[in-house]
């Protein structure tokens, strides 16, 4: 089990790179080569977890459901 650090020691410029990257995905102010690639990985992350669900019976073995 991956635990939380709820107050995780960052420098000024992490903050700063983080409150970018931060506002960047929420206007999705992205280049075009980076938009095809967040897409490209959207398409593989939903094949895996569809791939999963049939292997487990339909079932989601991440949620125990």
């Amino acid at each position: 089990m991956i635990h939380t650090v709820p107050n995780p020691k960052m420098t000024t410029q992490e903050v700063k790179s983080f409150r970018e990257n931060f506002a960047k995905c929420v206007s999705k102010d992205f280049t075009p080569d980076k938009m095809s690639e967040i897409k490209k990985r959207v398409v593989r992350i939903k094949s895996n977890y569809n791939k999963i669900i049939q292997n487990s019976g339909g079932k989601n073995p991440i949620l125990g459901h």
